[in-house]
């Protein structure tokens, strides 16, 4: 029985990360990361244990890249796990995602000619790339262009990361019009960037909670850390940026403009 449990448990499961760095491929890599996140519970479990409201062939297809699934099925497995396993705000998953979710789907339905050339996707390798200074940066048009394109109001991208091992990666340029926050100085291991004014996060989900040590902000806004009691701890000035800021003790919210916790 034991053995019959364990089998069925595995059945359905994606085995390692979509590949690849058009939209739909980088959204089902982030539910994906999700997923490992809560435990990498079976699909079954998802729907059995955790409420999630859609079969658990939607379930494995919408993490599979193949094809951008439905809003309705996208939160359904973001529900489960989010909320269900990590006991996240539901009414914040649910904003985070719809935005990225909704980008996802405006670059998918842009002409082919919006589409970028692989090595300047957002999700390729940092070593693909020559090291820069962040102040010269390269803009990557096709995320922009995709959301001209079908008239929607450009949306916060976020795409939390497991923490990187081995080797520091090279310097990971902040593009203008962003605010990025990194692990490491000299703006290396970036894990959180957004266009988004006035809003919050927690840096526990992008795994920078006492763990920001440089940042570049290119918004037109402020942005300030919070620590768990919603007191201000640390300010980053419009256009500002650090290469070495150090960690911020007690850093547990973090919002841009006239955004509070």
């Amino acid at each position: 029985m034991g053995n019959e449990t364990a089998g069925s448990r595995r059945r359905g499961r994606v085995a390692k990360a979509p590949e690849g760095t058009d939209s739909t491929a980088v959204f089902a890599r982030q539910l994906w990361e999700l997923k490992q996140r809560a435990g990498d519970p079976s699909y079954a479990a998802m729907r059995q244990e955790h409420g999630a409201l859609v079969s658990a062939a939607a379930l494995s297809a919408a993490a599979r890249g193949t094809q951008l699934p439905s809003w309705e099925t996208t939160w359904e497995f973001v529900r489960s796990l989010a909320v269900g396993v990590l006991g996240q705000d539901e009414q914040r998953v649910r904003s985070q995602w719809r935005g990225q979710w909704e980008l996802a789907a405006a670059a998918a339905a842009a002409p082919a000619e919006a589409s970028p050339p692989a090595v300047d996707s957002v999700q390729a390798a940092p070593l693909a790339s020559p090291p820069v200074t962040p102040r010269f940066r390269r803009r990557r048009w096709w995320i922009l262009g995709a959301v001209a394109v079908v008239g929607v109001p450009l949306a916060v991208v976020l795409w939390p990361q497991p923490e990187r091992l081995g080797p520091a990666t090279v310097a990971e340029p902040c593009e203008a019009a962003w605010l990025c926050l990194y692990r490491n100085i000299g703006f290396e291991d970036m894990n959180f960037r957004t266009q988004r004014q006035n809003a919050c996060w927690r840096l526990v989900d992008y795994h920078l909670q006492d763990a920001v040590f440089s940042y570049d902000n290119n918004l037109p806004v402020v942005a300030r850390f919070y620590d768990s009691t919603k007191n201000n701890t640390a300010i980053i000035r419009a256009g500002d940026s650090s290469q070495d800021s150090s960690t911020l003790p007690g850093a547990y919210w973090f919002c841009t403009g006239s955004a509070r916790p």
